[in-house]
């Protein structure tokens, strides 16, 4: 087994997060993950979670899932502030925290109002 490229599974999966194909991007993160160095399994493992949070959130109206997933995902991230193989983590991290700071303060979902919300991941 041939060690993954993780700054171009990043990117793969940074393009595919950004046009809103969350579950995508989770399966390309989540497939590296398992051949990735162990110093790169927490971010990818960390992706993951942020991606399925989403997904939970915007396709199945997820509030507690995906409010779960979103916080467990920034708390990884903050191990690999400022950045990480090319993926802006101290942006990712400020405005995903926004992010689900509003989503704690919404009594349900707005599927509209959430996917404006929504942040984009962002390159260093």
């Amino acid at each position: 087994m041939s060690p993954v490229d993780v700054p171009a599974v990043l990117r793969q999966g940074v393009r595919l997060f950004n046009r809103g194909r969350y579950l995508d991007a989770q399966i390309v993160w989540e497939d590296a993950w398992r051949q990735a160095p162990v110093d790169d399994r927490a971010l990818l493992e960390a992706l993951v979670q942020l991606a399925g949070g989403l997904q939970l959130r915007t396709r199945r109206g997820g509030m507690r899932g995906a409010e779960h997933l979103l916080a467990q995902a920034l708390i990884t991230l903050e191990d690999y502030r400022p950045a990480a193989h090319g993926l802006d983590v101290e942006t990712l991290v400020s405005e995903f925290g926004a992010y689900v700071d509003w989503l704690r303060s919404v009594a349900r979902p707005h599927r509209f109002t959430d996917e404006l919300r929504i942040p984009r991941l962002k390159a260093a």
